[in-house]
């Protein structure tokens, strides 16, 4: 069988936020850490250019098996009916509009999907759920940025909901996650469940139909971690099933 073929949308800003582009140039970044946990499940990552040609989703979704929904920039609050708050950081709204509709796509095929951080939030808006676009804006909530260099080593535990798909992913009712966002869930998507909270009661991941799971953490930045890579055998799993589908 072919090896199932992975979408990541390619983000607009690097996040090494130390590197500045020259600005006769436009760039779109891929982390290695990405496409890395994709190939050491078999799979076949290709990157997606965030385009305005919105026209060209449907022949994506020909394309590819799985959809990888990456880190990256805050997203437009105005996608989902708010003003910008001062805390929310630079926004990528060619980005966001690409994104949301090719989510949409996807599920609407039957085509696994996959998000990490960024990735979780803007999957939550394509089902028409909100953000706190900065979590002190949440009652209670913890500082779940990183502390010091952006190494991914700042931890937290997370407990996971009973009976949902990421808790026969991962086999355990808590794990220890690395910590690196700033904006969460507010209002949860239509059709979508929580299958994951920090004990500040942040959403720490989420899950719809078929594979459609996201989470808030960076398992691609722990790829010795166990329960980082059940979490990607899952997805391109699913992906390689896709395959035969299509077929």
């Amino acid at each position: 069988m072919a090896k199932p073929v992975i979408g990541l949308v390619l983000a607009l800003t690097a996040e090494d936020h130390n590197f500045v582009a020259q600005p006769a140039y436009r760039f779109e970044y891929l982390k290695e850490h990405y496409y890395e946990a994709i190939e050491e499940q078999g799979a076949l990552p290709i990157g997606i250019p965030a385009t305005e040609r919105l026209s060209t989703i449907e022949q994506y979704c020909d394309m590819i098996n799985g959809l990888f929904l990456i880190g990256g920039e805050d997203i437009n609050p105005s996608l989902y009916g708010e003003k910008l708050d001062p805390l929310c950081k630079p926004l990528m709204p060619r980005r966001d509009q690409f994104e949301c509709q090719l989510i949409n796509a996807c599920h609407q095929r039957r085509i696994p999907i996959f998000g990490i951080c960024r990735g979780l939030q803007i999957m939550n808006v394509a089902f028409g759920g909100t953000l706190h676009q900065d979590l002190s804006q949440m009652p209670g909530a913890a500082n779940h940025g990183q502390v010091g260099e952006l190494d991914f080593s700042t931890r937290h535990q997370v407990e996971i909901v009973p009976g949902t798909r990421l808790h026969q992913i991962v086999g355990a009712d808590s794990i220890e996650t690395n910590t690196g966002h700033h904006q969460g869930v507010k209002v949860l998507g239509k059709g979508l469940t929580v299958s994951a909270r920090s004990a500040d009661g942040v959403v720490e991941a989420i899950e719809g139909s078929g594979f459609t799971l996201a989470v808030q953490w960076h398992p691609e930045a722990w790829s010795c971690d166990p329960y980082s890579r059940k979490l990607f055998a899952a997805f391109c799993e699913a992906a390689t099933m896709a395959v035969g589908c299509k077929e």
